[in-house]
């Protein structure tokens, strides 16, 4: 899709937007999966785990992040205006 081959910009900024959000969900899901799902048992994985003000782990991990992604957007709207 080029702006040069006659593409409407605004499909141009929707298809920007889709190709973003698709990664930082993709991101989020490999946080939550806690590694790499094709890695060998042996293979280090993580957890994301909640520290106090002195960086101290509190015990709690976090979880479900991609479940609660659509939340954190500063609008308001849960992502709903992404393909407006």
């Amino acid at each position: 899709m080029s702006l040069n081959a006659g593409a409407d910009p605004h499909d141009v900024l929707l298809v920007a937007r889709a190709a973003a959000y698709e990664a930082v969900v993709a991101a989020v899901c490999i946080l939550d999966e806690g590694g790499d799902p094709n890695a060998r048992e042996s293979d280090p994985g993580w957890h994301l785990v909640e520290t106090d003000a002195d960086c101290n782990p509190t015990g709690r991990e976090i979880g479900g992040l991609h479940e609660s992604l659509l939340e954190t957007d500063p609008s308001g709207h849960e992502g709903a205006d992404l393909w407006e």
